[in-house]
């Protein structure tokens, strides 16, 4: 059993701006291999002091494998930026509370079809070319139900990445009509207000601080498995804490 302590292991210098650097790189690299993130970043940012605080339980010993305090650091700098992002991008609600009927229903069978083919793509896609198909197909890249740009770029993937990939349709079950149904929805979705939007500043460094959390939890999870093998109890109420990924109760919250 490890044993509970505030003091980092000596030897272990790695500042919070280098913690920080490693955990965006790790995320970049997530990206590049396609990661998706299905947990809410709001709860996110919550669920990460509870594991900072829980890491400086376990400090020396975490440490020692490999994950200094400056980590936590980094934790909760980034959980702090998520929270800013979020109060700024209040525009998102207002759009949505602007559109019409016709075209909420629009968006919403839209994001639908996306994310169908999505969450299929992700599945089958898992051979040595794995990756590099699922970011051909948009996976990686941020995604919300909510937003007419995501929506309007996921689909224009999806087009593309079943035009490059036709050997993946028959194993998606796609047919020629689901191509066309795809493309008609594209059409449809020029005519509702901020389709043709960039994706903004603002969304794109969420999606960054989100997936540098996702990669400290990751790392977290890792290294309590192994500090706290002889105490099963213990491990468990720490990885506990940490948010599954496949959280959707508030996917829309990030929108």
């Amino acid at each position: 059993m490890a044993h509970k302590s505030t003091s980092p292991a000596k030897g272990n210098g790695r500042s919070s701006a280098g913690a920080m650097s490693d955990l965006l790189a790790r995320a970049s690299r997530n990206t590049e291999g396609a990661a998706q993130f299905r947990s809410d970043p709001l709860e996110d940012a919550k669920a990460a002091r509870a594991v900072v605080e829980a890491a400086r339980e376990h400090a020396a010993e975490l440490s020692r494998r490999g994950l200094p305090q400056a980590y936590g650091e980094a934790a909760l700098q980034l959980a702090q930026q998520i929270e800013d992002h979020l109060q700024a991008l209040p525009a998102a609600a207002v759009a949505a509370r602007g559109r019409s009927q016709d075209a909420a229903e629009l968006l919403a069978d839209a994001a639908a079809s996306a994310q169908a083919i999505r969450s299929a793509v992700l599945r089958l896609s898992r051979g040595p070319d794995g990756r590099q198909v699922a970011r051909d197909f948009g996976l990686g890249e941020p995604f919300s139900a909510r937003q007419p740009a995501h929506v309007t770029r996921a689909l224009q993937r999806i087009v593309a990445g079943l035009e490059a990939h036709r050997e993946l349709r028959a194993d998606l079950g796609v047919q020629a009509e689901d191509v066309q149904t795809l493309q008609d929805l594209l059409r449809d979705l020029t005519r509702v207000p901020g389709a043709g939007a960039p994706i903004s500043d603002e969304q794109a460094r969420l999606y960054q601080a989100q997936g540098a959390l996702r990669a400290f939890f990751d790392l977290f999870a890792a290294k309590t498995s192994l500090a706290l093998a002889g105490d099963p109890d213990e491990r468990a109420r720490l990885l506990a804490l940490l948010p599954r990924a496949d959280d959707r109760r508030h996917k829309n919250a990030s929108a």
